[in-house]
C-alpha cells in the first residue's frame, strides 16, 4: 500500500504486538499452553498404562538389550563346547598320553588355580558378563596348562626312542634255579620277625652272600646307602619315564650316586645287612611312586645261558 507498511512484510514481534493490542488476552495463550501439556500426558498415560506399549526409546533399548542376550546366550553354548572339549583333552592327557611317558598327572587343583577370591570382577557381578568373564579366565588358565603339558610330553617323546630300554624288564641276579629260592614274593605275608600281617613292596630272592646284582633297566643311580637297620646296604636306579628299582641287603656296593648304568651292569653283590633273618636280595619296582609287583616285569623262565648273554660280568 502506497506510503504504508505492508501487513505481509511484519515481523513476528510486531505480529503478536499488533495482535495483543487488539485485547488477545494473556490468560487465552496460558490456557492453551496448559491444556497441550496436560493432552500430551494423558496420552503418554493411555499409551503406556491402558495400551500396555512401551515408549518409543524403551522399545529401542529393550531391542538392544535382547539382541545382546541372544548373543550372551550364543557365546554361552560355545563356552559349553569348548570346556567340553576341554575336558577331554585333560582326560586323555593324563591316563594316556602322561602315563605312557611315566608322568604324574596334572591334578584338578592344578589345573584351575589361580581364580579364588578375584577382585577384578567385582564390577561385573550381578550382570550377564560375570559368568561369561569368569569362564573365559578359566578356560584361558587352562588351556595354557595343557598346552604346557602337551609340550612336556612332546620334548619327552623326543628322547624316548631308548624308553624299551629304560624299564626294568630282567631278573636282577641269575636265574639258575639252583643259585636261589623265591622266599617271599609280592604281596601281604606274615611278617618273619613280628608275625603280624604286613605288606611286602617287593621279591625276596634267598641266596648265599656273594650272588652278583644285575641293573634291570637303563637308568641314573639316585640312592647308595649303607645302614645297619631297614634295607640295610641297598641301591636305588631312576629309570626315567616314572620307573625305580630299589636292591636291598647287599654286602657289596660296586656303583656311586649319580653314575648312569646299563641294563645288565653287575651293580654289586647280595648279602644280609639290614632287618633280615637271612641272606637274601630284596627287589623292589616302583612305577609313578607307588610299589608295583617284580614279577610282571621279568621271566625268571628265562635259561642262565640267555640270562647271561644280556649281562656283564660284575666289576672288580
Amino acid at each position: 500500500m502506497p506510503g504504508g507498511k505492508d501487513k505481509y512484510l511484519e515481523g513476528p514481534g510486531e505480529l503478536v504486538a499488533r495482535i495483543l493490542g487488539k485485547g488477545f488476552a494473556w490468560w487465552k495463550l496460558l490456557l492453551v499452553v496448559v491444556s497441550s501439556i496436560v493432552l500430551f500426558l494423558l496420552y503418554m498415560w493411555f499409551y503406556v498404562s491402558v495400551l500396555g506399549l512401551d515408549l518409543p526409546k524403551t522399545a529401542i533399548l529393550k531391542r538392544r538389550n535382547a539382541d545382546w542376550s541372544t548373543r550372551m546366550d550364543r557365546l554361552s553354548q560355545q563356552l559349553d563346547r569348548h570346556e567340553e572339549l576341554l575336558n577331554l583333552l585333560e582326560v586323555r592327557d593324563n591316563r594316556i598320553y602322561r602315563s605312557v611317558y611315566g608322568m604324574d598327572e596334572i591334578p584338578a587343583e592344578v589345573r584351575n588355580a589361580g581364580f579364588g577370591g578375584e577382585k577384578r570382577y567385582s564390577a561385573l557381578e550381578g550382570t550377564a558378563l560375570y559368568d561369561i568373564t569368569r569362564r573365559l579366565d578359566v578356560l584361558e588358565k587352562r588351556a595354557c596348562v595343557q598346552s604346557k603339558s602337551f609340550d612336556d610330553v612332546a620334548l619327552l617323546q623326543r628322547t624316548a626312542g631308548d624308553m624299551a630300554a629304560h624299564i626294568p624288564s630282567i631278573p636282577p641276579m641269575n636265574t639258575d634255579p639252583s643259585t636261589y629260592r623265591m622266599s617271599s614274593p609280592f604281596g601281604y605275608r606274615s611278617d618273619p620277625l613280628f608275625g603280624f600281617s604286613k605288606r611286602h613292596t617287593g621279591m625276596d630272592f634267598a641266596c648265599p652272600p656273594g650272588n652278583p646284582i644285575y641293573a634291570t633297566g637303563d637308568g641314573v643311580v639316585s640312592t647308595v646307602k649303607h645302614e645297619r637297620k631297614g634295607y640295610g646296604n641297598h641301591v636305588e636306579i631312576d629309570h626315567g619315564f616314572g620307573y625305580m628299582t630299589r636292591y636291598a641287603h647287599m654286602s657289596v656296593i660296586y656303583v656311586e650316586e649319580g653314575q648312569e648304568v646299563k641294563r645288565g651292569d653287575c651293580i654289586g653283590l647280595s648279602g644280609r645287612s639290614g632287618r633280615i633273618t637271612g641272606p637274601h636280595l630284596h627287589y623292589e619296582v616302583h612305577y609313578r611312586k607307588d610299589y608295583v609287583n617284580p614279577a610282571h616285569y621279568m621271566d625268571l623262565s628265562i635259561s642262565p645261558e640267555d640270562y647271561f648273554e644280556m649281562v656283564r660280568k660284575p666289576q672288580k
